[in-house]
């Protein structure tokens, strides 16, 4: 089981234990961290929780969600894998006195313990919550920022290009990236907002500049988001324009060697028919003179096309 435990003691210091047998009683904050999704069943047998509210890789939902419960509230927020753009569920438990986190990896880079006790106050699992889900927003800037580098050469790289499928095949690829990312900064901001309505929990200043913070932090990340989505979706018009240009070009020229062809058709159908009631068959000169006429049309229709400029 990859259980880590960290509690405080009454003189604020920082300890760690094996297992729950070894916390002390007299604690005043525990701390409880399942790194890993195989811990499902050794999490609900060691606490009381609602299997059914759980998030891991079987039941992803992509959304971040917050449920209130009579003896615990349940927050869940969403890491993104920076290579795959994969979401990752962080289920993190606030009770009292206690916080229990159930993901997949290791928080130690989200959370600072020590810096936050620095700060304590009765409200220390909220505090505690509220910092992992800050720091989770923070998580998403490294994303966004790699997705607008990437449009951005992307541009650099392809913008000159009007050719190739392995462009529309790039920007089809980044913009599956970006959707991914949409999915997981969007709903967060609907969960900032249940946050802010529930004054009996989340009432204190810090607990309000905190969300403040990830609220103008999501603000930022979605007009770095929309910045590149408007890039990418501009060239791909642009790209679909000049090839739609192109097409139309080539249809243009092949329109007119057809219609140029047409009556130089016609007349070699009419003599192509082989009846013995045609004079001109007889003439010494019919051949050429047929080629003539031909030519003339040839020659008038292209001066015609010309003319009106359609070529």
């Amino acid at each position: 089981m990859s259980l880590e435990i960290q509690y405080i003691t009454k003189d604020n210091q920082i300890q760690a234990a094996d297992g729950r047998d070894t916390v002390p009683y007299d604690v005043t904050f525990t701390w409880y961290d399942y790194n890993s999704f195989d811990d499902k069943e050794a999490l609900l047998s060691d606490f009381e929780l609602d299997r059914g509210r759980l998030e891991d890789e079987a039941t992803k939902r992509y959304r971040p969600q917050y449920y209130n419960f009579d003896d615990y509230q349940l927050l869940i927020c969403h890491v993104i894998n920076s290579e795959t753009f994969e979401a990752h569920a962080v289920n993190i438990f606030v009770m009292q006195d206690i916080i229990i986190t159930y993901h997949d990896g290791v928080l130690d880079d989200f959370i600072d313990i020590a810096e936050i006790i620095k700060h304590k106050h009765e409200d220390l699992e909220i505090d505690i919550a509220l910092h992992i889900l800050h720091q989770t927003v923070e998580q998403y800037f490294d994303i966004v920022h790699n997705i607008e580098d990437d449009v951005i050469l992307f541009e650099e790289k392809h913008g000159s290009e009007k050719k190739g499928d392995d462009i529309t095949s790039k920007m089809f690829d980044v913009r599956k990236e970006i959707f991914r990312v949409k999915r997981v900064i969007i709903p967060m901001e609907e969960l900032v907002e249940k946050f802010k309505e529930q004054d009996d929990l989340f009432n204190s200043k810090r607990s309000e500049s905190i969300l403040s913070k990830i609220d103008s932090k999501i603000d930022r990340q979605k007009l770095i988001i929309k910045f590149s989505e408007e890039m990418i979706d501009e060239m791909k018009d642009n790209y679909i324009s000049y090839n739609t240009y192109r097409m139309n070009k080539i249809i243009n020229v092949l329109t007119i060697i057809s219609a140029i062809f047409l009556p130089l058709t016609l007349i070699s159908g009419i003599y192509g028919m082989n009846f013995k009631n045609m004079p001109e068959l007889d003439w010494a000169a019919g051949y050429y003179i047929t080629l003539g006429v031909m030519l003339l049309i040839s020659v008038g229709m292209i001066s015609y096309f010309k003319y009106k400029r359609w070529m």
